[in-house]
């Protein structure tokens, strides 16, 4: 690496501390929680014993309130026992909207699985979603068994999940890309492509010691959380965005029911078509304000429980999700989580190749005031990998030092973020980078200099990608 990135990036933690530490403590002494968000009216979708997985409690409220997951007869959810195959099944097929269709499957339909016997006899149940999902190609063309009961590994269902997202052809170029994983021989050659694609899309992630332990059974708990990713590249293939801000405006004194939409079928137990909507405004922290119609009803995580959307307050900070003018998912955020000189950026990811041969990935997400970063920095045949709190630091002062804003150029986007690692164009031999904004634009820019020793600009190949989703 060379030094002029090497500076930049110790400075960038200086920085970020000083923000971290003073001007995040300064901002949540004026925004002092109100008495009445302990009054708020509470929904309830925990389980009986949702607390022996308590980091996974809003997940699984989540896909309860969605009907995409279940509990047993007796008021449990049973969070650390292993998710089996059938059910893993049966909750991508609900997941992706289609479990009405799973409903109307004919159960004289014979399957031609070599186990099919064993799914009649015990899970009868279940062959309407195993039949659906074989149309969906969830399932691996040489699957000759199905084998309901066994539980489902890391690996199973990491690759179920890449196909509900009806990504298979990108895993299979990916195939011959060795994961960054200790353990990567461990994973069958016929699986690596779709465990990339897991990691990439932001579905499963590797361990703390750097293991990805494909053959680890996946509990109900972890299979909650995994749904919940899943659901949301769902919503952002379907057109969905998402604005983060504050809410300025908020009336349910309507009744008025929004247009049927894509994601309805996923939604409907969260805030049907019966249910009463109103009308919510927020603007995000770029400034611009967006109003959407929204079902009273909707569940929205608060402070380690759910409240309906109709109990949501003018100045609450929150996240929302909309596909077309309706909310379909939206966040309570706790204000002391925010940091404004950061928070107009929700997303930001960083592959940089620099001409001295040293090559850094940043990848930062900031999600309903959760932070999440990590740096990996090559340089002459060393690798350094920074996460947590410190890369999240280094990240948040790289980016106030760039204050990119959605209305620049590709040139001034560019310019900024090298200019605050003090690099220069011709100092860069690629360079990809994707940014999401809190009111829901998108932009993705690559740069590649084919030949670093012309100062001809048309060696230069560029390409910039904007999703402007205003509303």
């Amino acid at each position: 690496m060379n030094k002029k990135l090497r500076h930049v990036y110790r400075n960038g933690l200086l920085i970020a501390v000083m923000l971290f530490g003073f001007a995040g403590q300064s901002f949540a002494a004026e925004h002092v929680a109100s008495g009445s968000e302990e009054d708020r009216e509470e929904l309830k979708l925990e389980f009986e014993d949702s607390d022996e997985a308590a980091w996974a409690v809003e997940s699984i409220g989540k896909m309860k309130s969605r009907n995409v997951l279940a509990g047993y007869a007796d008021g449990s959810f049973r969070p650390n026992q292993a998710v089996t195959r059938v059910e893993a099944v049966v909750t991508a097929v609900r997941l992706m909207g289609l479990e009405e269709e799973a409903k109307t499957k004919p159960v004289s339909a014979k399957l031609q699985f070599k186990d099919a016997a064993s799914i009649e006899k015990n899970f009868k149940w279940a062959k309407g979603y195993i039949m659906v999902a074989l149309e969906q190609g969830l399932f691996d063309t040489s699957d000759s068994v199905l084998q309901p009961d066994k539980p489902a590994t890391r690996l199973w269902v990491a690759g179920l999940l890449v196909k509900a997202l009806g990504l298979e052809k990108e895993a299979l170029a990916t195939m011959t890309v060795v994961p960054d994983f200790k353990d990567a021989d461990d994973i069958a050659a016929g699986s690596v492509g779709y465990v990339n694609l897991a990691v990439e899309n932001g579905i499963v992630s590797g361990y703390p010691d750097g293991s990805f332990k494909p053959g680890k059974n996946v509990t109900r708990a972890e299979m909650a959380a995994l749904l919940v990713r899943t659901g949301d590249q769902l919503l952002e293939q379907a057109g969905a965005i998402t604005v983060t801000g504050t809410i300025t405006a908020i009336d349910f004194n309507g009744t008025s029911n929004p247009a049927t939409t894509v994601t309805d079928a996923v939604y409907a137990g969260n805030g049907g078509s019966e249910e009463s909507y109103g009308t919510i405004t927020v603007e995000s922290y770029n400034g611009d304000s967006f109003t959407y119609k929204i079902a009273a009803a909707l569940a929205v995580p608060f402070q380690k429980r759910f409240i309906p959307a109709s109990q949501l307050l003018v100045g609450d900070a929150v996240s929302v999700t909309a596909d077309g003018d309706v909310v379909v998912e939206a966040s309570f955020i706790d204000k002391a989580l925010v940091d404004e000189s950061t928070a107009g950026i929700t997303k930001f990811e960083l592959e940089l190749k620099s001409t001295d041969g040293a090559d850094t990935s940043i990848e930062y997400k900031n999600e309903k005031g959760r932070v999440s970063a990590e740096i990996v920095m090559k340089a002459d045949g060393k690798k350094k990998k920074l996460k947590g709190d410190e890369a999240a630091a280094v990240v948040g002062g790289l980016l106030e030092a760039s204050a990119i804003t959605p209305d620049m150029t590709e040139e001034e986007i560019t310019g900024q973020v090298l200019a605050a690692q003090e690099l220069e164009l011709d100092q860069v031999r690629e360079l990809k980078l994707e940014i999401k904004f809190s009111n829901g634009e998108k932009i993705e820019i690559e740069f590649e200099n084919d030949d670093e020793d012309d100062d001809n600009d048309e060696s230069d190949e560029r390409s910039d990608k904007r999703t402007n989703k205003k509303s």
